[in-house]
């Protein structure tokens, strides 16, 4: 007979479909073959109570093959044995539990047999558990074929099959408790959809889990009449399996916590820091290094590159590309940057540096790393990352600049008379609301910060947890000369200099804000400059 609907209409309700009341072990039964459908892909189908509690149909070498599979869960304490399977109930022919498995083959398929219980068997019925592809040459099966075929030899299937037929393709497994065999379905969920490149939560898993369990339950409890709805192809079950894929990556996406899935290697050296807190003032050097004499600017433009993703990219968009290194993002990055007009990429470096150093030295997540809004007409750019520290969470609204020798003085006074005016009201709040629209909180870390990045927190509240990071990297005379193994400590007592120029500079109208100086000494600025685009733009 065709391997085709018709013979399942023809069928009965195998398993008296009107008793089955909410999930049973049988659904969770079927549930496991479902699974070993996805991963096998002899198995064309899979059917429940149509000519059995479960059918399997395969195609092997060619050749058909029905599976019935029966659930055996009675309720009591002695191991299954041959005397159970064959006890005739009122000596009636074809009463046994081994001839009404037999007798479900009507179909002309070649036919296999399995029982699926929630107790143990005999040692006499423990060939039957030996897997089928194991079982050539294997005498203990034989000497069980031979105990069956001495029963009720004129019992015949439809398809003629006899009882010795049925015991040498009866497959046995015992399953055991409901809870255990939930537990390693999903675990072997979890397992195909780890092949699938998607690793999600147990949670998650269990909810997917019990769509499966629902779907099998749904298909066993339809009346043989509608015979299509208690059929799953492979096919079909793949579609809906890789549905669920595309659903989990969907969701894992949407909440992944991309800045703690960072590749990107540790690079700059600190060379000293110093933390002011009466005054609200700090201050963080930091150090290229050497490689051999040579300082090492390939490397830095190298490092800054790898972050370019992170500051010109929405999280979401991150998320999408959590699995890759992030150099493979900065065509699409630059192209961000640029959609708000020429790169400054003076600023740009600078921005990275800040945002480099803040991520593995301060452990930071951005909620915006690059913010543009405008000052009296003026196009500003900042960022904001916050910081967890071990008492307290910060808003850290960074700034940042790359100078040269002689933009030095220039460049230090702009960006402070733009901070003293970012603690204006107005400015503050704008840039708030700009941070309130473009965090994604699904992407970050827990935090309390909801109130007070609300519309209608208060200025003053964000005040008191706000501090104003100023990244200032510049044309060092230090470096600028030749190379010297003592170069550190002549570094160390050079940005010391600029902290207390700079912090004379800061003047009254920042002393009620934490402030933190970040200095970083560069060989050449302009050559920086002019490499760093040569390789950004190739």
């Amino acid at each position: 007979m065709p391997n085709d609907l018709s013979s399942i209409a023809a069928s009965s309700d195998a398993g008296g479909i009107a008793a089955r009341k909410g999930f049973r072990i049988q659904d969770h039964v079927a549930a496991r073959l479902a699974l070993e459908m996805l991963h096998d892909s002899t198995i064309l189908q899979l059917e429940c109570e149509t000519g059995d509690d479960v059918v399997l149909r395969r195609m092997e070498a060619g050749q058909k093959i029905i599976e019935y599979i029966q659930v055996k869960t009675t309720e009591i304490d002695a191991k299954w044995s041959i005397k159970e399977l064959t006890a005739r109930v009122n000596s009636k022919q074809g009463s046994s539990i081994c001839e009404k498995s037999l007798l479900c083959d009507k179909h002309g398929e070649i036919a296999w047999f399995r029982f699926v219980s929630t107790r143990a068997v005999s040692t006499k019925l423990q060939p039957f558990r030996r897997p089928r592809s194991k079982r050539t040459n294997y005498l203990a099966l034989t000497g069980l074929i031979t105990s069956f075929s001495n029963k009720f030899k004129t019992v015949k299937s439809a398809s003629g099959r006899t009882l010795a037929d049925w015991a040498s393709n009866m497959l046995w497994e015992v399953e055991g408790e409901e809870e255990a065999l939930i537990s390693r379905n999903i675990n072997a969920l979890l397992k195909i959809s780890s092949g699938q490149g998607v690793n999600p939560s147990y949670e998650a898993m269990e909810k997917v889990y019990r769509e499966l369990a629902n779907k099998v339950r749904i298909m066993g409890d339809k009346p043989s009449v509608d015979a299509e709805e208690k059929v799953w192809t492979r096919q079909n079950c793949l579609k809906w399996f890789n549905s669920q894929v595309d659903a989990m990556r969907m969701a894992a996406n949407a909440t992944v916590k991309v800045y703690q899935i960072s590749n990107v290697p540790q690079f700059f050296s600190e060379i000293c820091s110093m933390d002011e807190e009466a005054i609200q003032r700090a201050l963080y050097a930091y150090d290229v290094e050497f490689d051999g004499d040579v300082w090492r600017r390939e490397e830095l433009i190298d490092h800054l590159l790898d972050w370019l993703p992170e500051i010109a990219l929405p999280p979401q968009t991150l998320a999408n590309f959590n699995h890759l290194a992030a150099r493979r993002l900065p065509g699409e990055a630059l192209k961000e940057l640029d959609r708000h007009g020429s790169t400054d990429i003076p600023q740009l470096i600078a921005a990275l540096m800040l945002h480099a150093i803040l991520r593995h030295h301060f452990d930071a997540e951005p909620i915006a790393c690059r913010i543009f809004f405008s000052v009296s007409g003026t196009m500003r750019a900042s960022s904001a990352h916050i910081v967890q520290l071990p008492d307290r969470e910060e808003i850290w609204l960074g700034r940042s600049r790359l100078v040269t020798a002689s933009s030095h003085e220039t460049v230090i006074n702009e960006v402070l008379a733009e901070l003293r005016t970012a603690l204006t009201r107005d400015v503050l709040k704008e840039e708030r609301d700009i941070i309130i629209q473009l965090r994604e909180p699904r992407h970050l870390r827990d935090d309390k910060l909801d109130v007070i990045l609300s519309k209608t927190g208060k200025t003053s509240d964000l005040l008191k947890v706000m501090r104003l990071p100023l990244l200032v990297a510049y044309d060092s005379a230090i470096l600028g000369t030749a190379f010297d193994s003592g170069y550190i400590e002549k570094l160390k007592e050079e940005v010391e200099k600029e902290y207390s120029r700079i912090k004379v500079l800061l003047g009254d109208e920042l002393t009620s804000v934490r402030i933190s100086l970040l200095l970083v000494p560069v060989e050449c600025a302009a050559t920086l400059s002019q490499d760093f685009e040569k390789k950004l733009r190739k």
